[in-house]
């Protein structure tokens, strides 16, 4: 596979992560984004998503939350959660 046929899915409730995280890669990678937990399960659902990076923190779902969600149904995803805090038992059940 090359890059450019590589779907990453970025999960973050902050905004200008997100407009860095595509501005960064987009040229190498198709970049898809969410807000939430929400709309990254809608992503998902809709596209062939290669790497799912998600923040921790985020009101309404938190990333494990989040991860717990879409595993059953897409097991074969790539999965890494992005942190500032070590809560390492939360991010193993992840």
């Amino acid at each position: 596979m090359s890059k450019n046929n590589f779907n990453i899915l970025y999960v973050d409730d902050k905004p200008s992560n997100l407009y860095a995280f595509k501005a960064t890669f987009r040229r190498d990678y198709n970049v898809f984004r969410a807000e939430s937990g929400f709309q990254g399960i809608e992503i998902i659902k809709n596209n062939s998503i290669d790497l799912v990076i998600t923040d921790q923190r985020m009101p309404e779902m938190t990333g494990i939350q989040f991860l717990e969600k879409i595993i059953p149904e897409y097991f074969d995803t790539i999965r890494m959660i992005l942190t500032g805090f070590g809560d390492v038992e939360a991010i193993n059940s992840g």
